[in-house]
């Protein structure tokens, strides 16, 4: 498997650390029919990204959230420092699917539509 998988999903603050770790930075890379990237691209199937951070709030909670729909997923963040983007954000309903969900983080998981 390429080790390049490492600073994608990390995204380009931390591709430093992953050549030192003997990976390698790429832009994007493929596995079969999946498609890695920091940044979600408009036109696009199969693909994970990162980047934008998703958060969504239920009952009065914030939580980091994947999105998902039916040509990407995009995930949360995983640092204390990084911080996130509102589902509601106009980046975000512009990239996401009319059907997409939420999926909060947290020790349960929780699948909702996508808060629009």
């Amino acid at each position: 498997m390429p080790t390049g998988l490492l600073a994608i999903a990390l995204g380009p603050e931390l591709s430093v650390l992953a050549v030192a770790l003997g990976g390698e930075h790429r832009a994007e890379m493929r596995l079969g029919p999946l498609v890695f990237r920091h940044i979600a691209a408009t036109q696009t199937s199969a693909e994970v990204s990162g980047h934008y951070h998703p958060k969504a709030g239920v009952a009065g909670e914030t939580r980091r959230c994947f999105l998902l729909d039916e040509r990407r997923l995009v995930l949360p963040a995983y640092g204390a420092f990084t911080g996130g983007l509102s589902c509601r954000d106009p980046v975000l309903r512009a990239l996401m699917g009319s059907q997409a969900k939420a999926i909060l983080t947290g020790a349960r998981a929780l699948a909702v539509p996508m808060p629009r």
